[in-house]
């Protein structure tokens, strides 16, 4: 993992605390949440622990089951909240665009940046698959994520849809599934092969995709 994660351990003698000292109070949370992020780039799943995650931040231990029952729990709050959030927010921009407005080059524009901007928690993203496909007891909190996201960009593809007057002539969830793919696939590619994937690809893929649809539709 990345060696490049921020380093958040606390100052040399610097107690560490519960989370309910009222200098704390609202930010423990983000506090471990950023020294999860450390912590798992730097060690991977397997090898963070809750106690290193808790040293990082500067809390004790059981300032983290304030926050969260489990390792797993914050791992896919930590994903939750950094990526998944980012993700529908431009699946957002597809579902609410006017009709006039293109949609697909701010989509695929806004993939790149958080790939760029927020390297180690992609990687985190792709782990976080890796782990789901070899644990069984990982794979539900990998599914609902999946779903959520899925039925999120089924219904903005649905709403899109209407708003251009086009009829959607496939399944939104299948499509859902196909695009979400694809970008995962763009993802991993622009990690491992920087300048390799253009920041509008995905742009120019799914612009193709809407032409097929509407093409369809046409000929039905």
């Amino acid at each position: 993992m990345s060696s490049t994660s921020p380093q958040i351990r606390p100052a040399k003698g610097e107690a560490r605390r519960d989370g309910r000292h009222a200098d704390l109070r609202g930010t423990a949370r983000q506090r471990l949440l950023d020294a999860a992020l450390a912590e798992l780039s730097e060690r991977g799943y397997a090898g963070a622990s809750l106690q290193a995650i808790a040293e990082r931040a500067g809390l004790t231990r059981g300032a983290i089951y304030w926050n969260f029952q489990s390792k797993e729990e914050l791992f896919l709050a930590l994903l939750e909240e950094r990526v998944d959030r980012r993700a529908l927010e431009l699946i957002r921009v597809t579902e609410t665009a006017p009709a006039d407005t293109p949609t697909a080059g701010a989509v695929s524009e806004g993939l790149v940046r958080l790939v760029r901007e927020q390297r180690d928690l992609i990687m985190l993203l792709f782990e976080h698959w890796a782990l789901a496909v070899r644990d069984p007891k990982l794979r539900p909190g990998f599914a609902r994520r999946q779903s959520v996201l899925r039925k999120a960009l089924a219904g903005a593809l649905e709403a899109r849809h209407a708003t251009v007057g086009v009829p959607l002539s496939y399944p939104a969830e299948r499509l859902a599934m196909a695009i979400i793919a694809l970008a995962n696939g763009l993802a991993m590619t622009a990690l491992a092969e920087p300048g390799a994937v253009s920041d509008q690809l995905l742009g120019e893929i799914l612009d193709l995709l809407y032409e097929g649809l509407d093409a369809r539709h046409r000929n039905l």
